[in-house]
């Protein structure tokens, strides 16, 4: 363990940060290190598999998204060197319920049971949007294809098919017609299984939405404190059409972000769930002055989100995540408003079959900051229907753009991210 003297200073103590070691959260590491006066410890199954897990003063070798495993690991470490954890700061959604098993033992500050329920299932999420008045859409619950033409009959067509317990658009799909059903409930049920031995999720576990028709689609991220809550930032996301609706791309500032009926939805929402601690991510629907809440996330937003917001704003959102967590609440900092330039995030999508081969590009232009690979020779490239279909990502920042260069930078971006798409990847179609 490095470092181990720096626990005297936090009462032999450590902060814990869970699901930082994954592509494009990182940055979540730089500032528990900046802003934690003692060890920050991580966690990873194979410990030694990435290098970014160099970076924290410990880590513990367990499972991340086993909270039995996770709490085993935590109390073994406190048997052998007596520091216990002074907070526990979920990064991605599927540490979340680990955080608060780890915490609830300690008696950490951390979400309730309630705010978990709420947060995590999307059925239990809708019904304290509806009992809350946070416009959503209509939904029922399915299990099997039966149930989920029984449900349907009660809502108006197009509806969206999705699982109830995870995100990043896995097993997500639009249904136009009743006859379309049977497929549908195929592929959604078909998708949460592939992943379900990962997270260990159960099957039948699903649920139908009413579509609702919006211009587009933007994330306002908010920080929870006790009952205390401000909004960070609004962003543009950019999204495939139906019917998968997969997610390409992320960008700040938004086109809305001076809106205030949308920054007050996003608020409403995190109350409706009762998040008190940390960053949460809102999803929400426009049209117009029609607002209608997808869903929330009580954890930061992915996709390097917080890192545009760092660029953009000039500072790092993950200081008042793990405030939060840490001590009661003294006020927020002062968020600015005034965007420092423009920042946006692309994933790479090479198109569907087997990747022969990977190049090397040369010669980024300025604006471009990182271009990062995730697929090797030997996978198979998928059709864009979640984020298990991506191959890397690519982050562009310009600062003080012109007006022209700031409304075309969305399209700037992706153009880049198709050029380095086609030199990179050659791919073997699949027969």
């Amino acid at each position: 363990m490095f470092h181990h003297s720096a626990a005297a200073a936090t009462g032999d103590r450590y902060l814990l940060v869970l699901g930082a070691d994954i592509l494009l959260r990182e940055r979540a590491i730089v500032s528990a290190l900046r802003t934690y006066p003692g060890p920050v410890l991580g966690m990873s199954a194979s410990p030694a598999a990435s290098q970014l897990n160099r970076f924290f003063d410990h880590v513990l070798e367990a499972d991340y998204y086993n909270a039995e495993e996770a709490l085993e690991a935590v109390r073994e470490f406190e048997q052998r060197t007596g520091l216990r954890p002074q907070a526990v700061a979920p990064i991605i959604e599927m540490c979340v319920h680990v955080s608060v098993a780890i915490s609830k033992h300690y008696g950490l500050r951390t979400l309730s049971d309630e705010a978990l329920a709420r947060s995590r299932d999307k059925h239990t999420m809708k019904v304290a949007f509806e009992n809350a008045g946070v416009p959503c859409a209509k939904h029922r619950l399915f299990s099997t294809l039966d149930e989920l033409r029984s449900g349907a009959a009660e809502l108006t067509f197009p509806l969206v098919l999705k699982p109830r317990d995870f995100a990043g658009n896995v097993g997500t799909i639009k249904v136009d017609h009743p006859d379309e059903l049977p497929a549908a409930f195929d592929y959604c049920r078909d998708s949460l299984l592939e992943i379900a031995p990962i997270y260990d999720f159960s099957d039948g576990r699903f649920q139908a939405e009413e579509f609702v028709d919006a211009t587009h689609e933007v994330s306002v991220e908010v920080a929870n404190w006790d009952d205390h809550r401000a909004v960070l930032a609004v962003t543009d996301k950019s999204k495939a059409g139906a019917p998968y609706f997969t997610e390409r791309g992320q960008l700040v500032p938004s086109q809305d972000s001076d809106d205030e009926a949308l920054r007050q939805v996003a608020l409403d929402a995190c109350a409706a769930l009762d998040i008190t601690r940390g960053l949460a991510h809102v999803e929400v629907l426009v049209n117009g002055d029609r607002l209608s809440v997808v869903e929330v996330a009580a954890r930061p937003g992915g996709d390097g989100i917080m890192d545009l917001i760092d660029r953009v704003y000039g500072y790092s959102p993950y200081d008042v995540h793990y405030a939060s967590y840490l001590r009661p609440f003294d006020g927020f900092p002062e968020f600015p408003r005034t965007a420092r330039g423009v920042g946006a995030t692309a994933f790479l999508n090479a198109p569907p079959g087997t990747i022969s081969e990977v190049r090397p590009v040369e010669g980024l232009s300025r604006d471009e900051l990182g271009l990062y690979i995730t697929a090797k020779v030997g996978d198979t490239s998928r059709p864009t229907t979640s984020y298990l279909a991506r191959e890397g990502v690519l982050e562009v920042f310009k600062a003080e753009p012109t007006e022209d260069e700031a409304k075309l930078f969305r399209s700037y971006v992706d153009d880049l991210a198709a050029r380095h798409t086609d030199e990179l990847f050659t791919v073997t179609p699949t027969e």
